[in-house]
């Protein structure tokens, strides 16, 4: 089991001569992206991993607007979502294409969008413009025009942050946002796309909910079961960043056994690498001993095996 611990991480690549052996070893097989590694040379980076791993999912977050880790003329969500409203769906199916077409041209497979939280040009810094708005009917429609073009690309998409981040004034990057209650309209573009389309994965958000658990969505069961028991979610589900702030009071050990223990699939970590492998090893006995663990880890390769384009 301990060697194919690799598979529910979603990492960012660094020092590959240096760190090879260890992907290998350990079955890392799903890379997250930056800028850095797009103004390298990427085709010849891509294929020093393709000829010594089985690669499986290869991401990016690729939104539009200023997050874009791949240069290009392409407009953030929001303002797709305003000359929607004066030009018609058109505008944004070429913006999505353009988009799906960006991630494909390298070989990638996974953008890491579409954001579908709740926020509009008030919103705090680390969510302004990355939204579609604060209407979730538009949010919907505009989501399921982004979904359905990427698919048409053979790029899987990723709907983000459930539960949904609308009026969060924290950003988790640096801290630990809460909210009192969940909010049922944050929860609409998921129902209604989930109703739509398969949903092959959905990222939870580094928040709490006060009147669903005392622990963020990363490490709640609770917040896993809406999605699995309420809204009938099959596909697979992301962490957020492991490494950002909003986690700092739990020791990485801590962060990787409670988000596999809540529910998460596929934890995505962009920190140090070998902070990493020691915190695996350091947990090594528990990931291979807990039936808890064992029985959640067997679930998410089952999901990964069966995750389709249609």
């Amino acid at each position: 089991m301990f060697k194919k611990i690799g598979k529910l991480f979603l990492i960012k690549p660094e020092n590959i001569k240096e760190n090879i052996t260890l992907y290998k070893e350990l079955s890392f097989v799903n890379f997250l992206f930056f800028k850095e590694h797009f103004e390298e040379d990427f085709d010849y980076f891509l294929s020093n991993l393709r000829e010594k791993l089985e690669l499986k999912f290869l991401a990016v977050d690729q939104e539009g607007g200023r997050v874009c880790r791949i240069e290009g003329d392409h407009d953030s969500p929001l303002e797709i979502a305003k000359k929607y409203k004066k030009e018609g769906e058109k505008v944004v199916e070429n913006w999505a294409k353009k988009i799906a077409n960006s991630v494909k041209k390298y070989g990638l497979n996974l953008n890491l969008s579409p954001c579908v939280d709740l926020a509009d040009e008030d919103a705090e810094e680390f969510l302004k413009e990355r939204t579609f708005g604060k209407d979730p009917v538009l949010v919907k429609k505009l989501a399921y025009i982004f979904i359905k073009e990427h698919k048409k690309e053979k790029i899987f998409t990723c709907l983000k942050h459930f539960p949904g981040l609308k009026d969060v004034k924290i950003d988790p990057h640096k801290d630990l946002p809460f909210k009192e209650r969940i909010d049922r309209e944050s929860l609409s573009p998921y129902e209604k796309l989930l109703e739509k389309e398969k949903i092959n994965f959905i990222m939870t958000a580094h928040l709490i909910i006060k009147e669903i658990d005392t622990k963020p969505a990363t490490f709640s069961s609770n917040i896993i079961k809406i999605l699995r028991n309420n809204l009938n979610y099959r596909g697979a589900i992301l962490t957020d960043d492991l490494n950002m702030g909003a986690l700092k009071n739990w020791e990485l050990q801590e962060r990787i056994i409670l988000s596999l223990a809540s529910g998460h699939n596929l934890l995505i970590y962009c920190g140090n690498f070998d902070n990493l492998v020691y915190a695996l090893e350091d947990i090594k006995s528990e990931l291979e001993k807990s039936l808890v663990l064992k029985e959640k880890i067997k679930e998410s390769f089952f999901i990964f095996e069966n995750i389709r384009w249609n």
